[in-house]
């Protein structure tokens, strides 16, 4: 089968749209298909890839990390096209690169399926104009190009029940980003406290991610405010980089955590995956993530979640199995972080449950799933 995966962004970005599109196309790639991957050209940056093909873009000043195609620029695929017309067209966003995509498949006839990663209304704080406009228009792009698609793909049933609320008809199938087992575990993991002067004998939680509003990291950093002055003698580790940086420093000044909140900065994954392996329990407070690729890793690693109850990770997390849900409140995640880093017998246990679990959303299954729903929109 030949496979064309449209994407806004892919390398050198790292991001959970990148990690699943990468994953995606490598595990497609070993089931014998053909995966062009095309993205916006990324200022500076040469693929080594031979299966990626960028189109021309621009850097928009309020995210110049993040380029956009410009549009009507996906002529330049008519060689390859010609030369090797896709079976399928996947898109991963509602945009510019998204609607090329969809242009292409029109032009050739073959099915159209879109990955909805992104709430987009959470994200429209970054958008210099009045709130309540971009994120009325954030619903319409979701509704509309949904609407104009085959099939429509979700991470996690709880995002097909936001996209129907939004007046979505599109079939909607739910198939999360699964995780690559082969790289999470493939060597033995480095410790890495000392690197930050973290002691080897005090309970070290960790969270990765995009340090960004959207995360709700405030809760997490007050609830572990509320962690220190009941006692506790644990750290807490923020791996990754993000515009909340400056933000993150002000409010563990005012929480009185400065000297047990490290922040790392952009790290490669596999320095990601030994921060994991080096923690006792992972804590997940956003609200607005589809799905958490982050927490399946941190389980994979023995890392048991601590998560705030939300639609990404209730279809991964069994409460009290795997890990712990909470309420989204400073409060209740303080108490559920409490629970497991006090009790070693119950640390233990939902480690354990946690790396099995992980092991249901490895990647080469997903794939095939997603395998099986090409093949429906083929014969449909």
């Amino acid at each position: 089968m030949r496979i064309a995966l449209f994407t806004e962004c892919y390398r050198p970005i790292v991001n959970g749209v990148v990690i699943s599109v990468a994953t995606f196309a490598g595990e497609l790639r070993k089931q014998g298909h053909e995966v062009r991957i095309i993205a916006p050209a990324y200022p500076g940056y040469a693929d080594t890839e031979s299966h990626v093909h960028r189109l021309p873009s621009i850097s928009p000043p309020t995210s110049p990390r993040y380029p956009l195609t410009i549009p009507y620029m996906g002529y330049r695929l008519r060689p390859l096209f010609e030369e090797h017309p896709p079976d399928i067209i996947h898109v991963q966003h509602p945009f510019m690169c998204g609607r090329e995509g969809r242009r292409w498949a029109r032009r050739l006839g073959c099915p159209l399926l879109f990955t909805y990663h992104t709430l987009i209304r959470a994200y429209a704080h970054y958008v210099p104009l009045p709130q309540v406009l971009v994120r009325a228009a954030a619903v319409r792009v979701s509704r509309d190009f949904s609407n104009s698609v085959d099939r429509v793909v979700v991470p996690t049933r709880g995002i097909e029940d936001v996209l129907r609320s939004y007046g979505v008809r599109t079939p909607i199938d739910a198939i999360p980003t699964g995780i690559d087992l082969d790289l999470v575990l493939a060597t033995e993991r480095k410790p890495v406290r000392a690197t930050l002067g973290i002691p080897a004998d005090v309970p070290l939680l960790a969270y990765s991610g995009r340090i960004a509003l959207e995360k709700n990291l405030e809760t997490l950093l007050r609830a572990f405010s509320t962690l220190v002055r009941g006692g506790s003698e644990a750290h807490l580790v923020l791996i990754g980089g993000g515009p909340w940086e400056s933000e993150c420093r002000r409010v563990m000044l005012s929480e009185g955590v400065a000297d047990r909140v490290h922040l790392t900065g952009y790290l490669e994954r596999e320095a990601v995956f030994d921060w994991l392996a080096d923690s006792d329990a992972y804590a997940f407070p956003s609200l607005t993530d589809t799905q958490g690729v982050a927490v399946l890793e941190a389980m994979a690693l023995g890392c048991p979640p601590v998560a705030v109850r939300s639609g990404a990770v209730e279809d991964v997390i069994r409460d009290a199995t795997d890990g712990l849900m909470v309420e989204a409140t400073v409060e209740g995640l303080a108490e559920g972080l409490t629970k497991v880093l006090g009790d070693d017998g119950l640390r233990r246990r939902l480690a354990g449950h946690a790396r099995l679990r992980a092991e249901d959303f490895s990647a080469s299954h997903m794939a095939e799933r997603l395998v099986s729903l090409y093949e429906q929109a083929l014969s449909g």
